[in-house]
């Protein structure tokens, strides 16, 4: 059975590194903000082998005052392991965290080819399109959740 928990930002990195970003150097899998302390990683284990990870990453914000936004980034699944519903999993744990106290808004940089997997998760697309060097076409993509009662 699949465990949705939090990892170290450490293990997140790696596995992110081995996912998402194997064809670069692994400084380029270490994000900005994934050792401060409002940052969450949560990480999916089968058994006690990880094999997806996801970070949220609270970002100061003037634009949004209302509510505290985050920026997911590093979704991340072993190739062996997808089509489960293991993205599914960690993107929706997460969201149950962090609404547990407030109402939140979050955004990310949805590769083209998962914009249909976010779309599926309620995230709104903003056509802006971005390409980040090495790593192609991407769309910001956004959410508004809701605090849990």
């Amino acid at each position: 059975m699949i465990q949705i928990k939090k990892c170290t930002p450490d293990e997140a990195i790696e596995l992110r590194h081995t996912v998402l970003r194997s064809n670069m150097p692994k400084e380029e899998s270490v994000f900005e903000g994934d050792y401060d302390e409002d940052t969450m990683h949560l990480g999916a284990f089968d058994k006690d082998k990880l094999i997806g990870v996801i970070t949220f990453h609270r970002k100061k914000t003037n634009t949004f005052k209302a509510h505290p936004v985050y920026r997911l980034t590093g979704l991340a699944v072993l190739e062996e392991y997808r089509k489960r519903g293991i993205g599914k999993k960690l993107v929706k744990k997460g969201i149950e965290k962090l609404t547990k106290q407030d109402s939140i808004f979050i955004w990310c940089f949805a590769r083209d080819i998962a914009v249909k997997f976010y779309e599926k998760m309620g995230f709104l697309l903003k056509i802006q399109q971005v390409i980040i060097p090495n790593l192609g076409s991407h769309r910001i993509m956004f959410k508004f959740i809701a605090k849990e009662d």
